[in-house]
C-alpha cells in the first residue's frame, strides 16, 4: 500500500519535489476564476504531457472580461451563491489532468505507467481517468474534498476509488510542503 504522504526525509522526495515544481509553473497559466491547477505526466524522467485547467483550446477563457464559462461569469455576477462543488454540468473548464493527458494523446505520446503531478488531488471524475489510462501514480500537492454537503457520500465512493487503484500496486499520495515558493509568473497564452 502506497503511503499517504511522501515526508521530506523519504530519500525520492527531491525528485518528486522537482516535478511538482513544474507542475505548479504550468499551474501559473490556469484563467479559471475557481481553483487554478496546474499538472504533468512524467514517466522515466521526461514530462510526456502537460496541462492546466481552463476552456476548451479557442474557446473564451473564464475571466472577468472574456467570461466563457457561465458557471465562472456566476462567480462574479452572484459572489455570495456558494458554488463550491455545484453546477459542474455548465461548467465548460478542462480540468488540469484532462489536458495532461489530452496534450500527451495530441502528440502521440503513450502515457501508460507514467505518474501524474498535479497541484490539487484529483476530482473524482480525474481519478477515473487517470486510472483508465493506466498511469501507476499519483502525487499532489493541496487536497481537493468534496464540498457540497448534498454530495458527502462522494468522499465515500471516492476513498473506495483510491483504495482499488492502490490495490494494484499504483502509487497515490501528497506529497509534504516546505515553504512554498512562488511560482513563477508569466502569460504563456492558451494551448492551439
Amino acid at each position: 500500500m502506497a503511503p499517504d504522504v511522501i515526508e521530506l526525509a523519504d530519500a525520492s522526495w527531491q525528485r518528486h519535489d522537482f516535478y511538482m515544481r513544474l507542475a505548479l509553473v504550468v499551474e501559473t497559466g490556469a484563467k479559471c476564476l475557481g481553483s487554478h491547477v496546474g499538472a504533468i505526466i512524467v514517466r522515466d524522467d521526461r514530462v510526456l504531457g502537460s496541462g492546466y485547467n481552463g476552456t476548451p483550446a479557442g474557446y473564451p477563457n473564464c475571466t472577468e472580461t472574456e467570461r466563457g464559462c457561465r458557471r465562472c461569469a456566476l462567480r462574479i455576477e452572484q459572489p455570495d451563491a456558494s458554488l463550491s462543488g455545484k453546477l459542474y454540468d455548465i461548467c465548460l473548464c478542462v480540468h488540469a489532468e484532462q489536458n495532461a493527458i489530452a496534450t500527451a494523446a495530441r502528440f502521440g505520446t503513450a502515457i501508460d505507467g507514467a505518474i501524474l503531478y498535479t497541484t490539487l488531488q484529483p476530482c473524482f471524475n480525474c481519478l477515473k481517468e487517470l486510472m483508465q489510462v493506466r498511469l501507476r501514480g499519483v502525487v499532489f500537492s493541496r487536497e481537493w474534498q468534496a464540498g457540497h454537503p448534498d454530495y458527502a457520500w462522494v468522499a465515500d465512493e471516492y476513498a473506495r476509488l483510491v483504495d482499488h487503484y492502490r490495490s494494484k500496486g499504483n502509487l497515490f499520495t501528497r506529497l509534504a510542503q516546505v515553504d512554498r515558493l512562488p511560482a513563477v509568473q508569466l502569460d504563456i497564452g492558451r494551448p492551439s
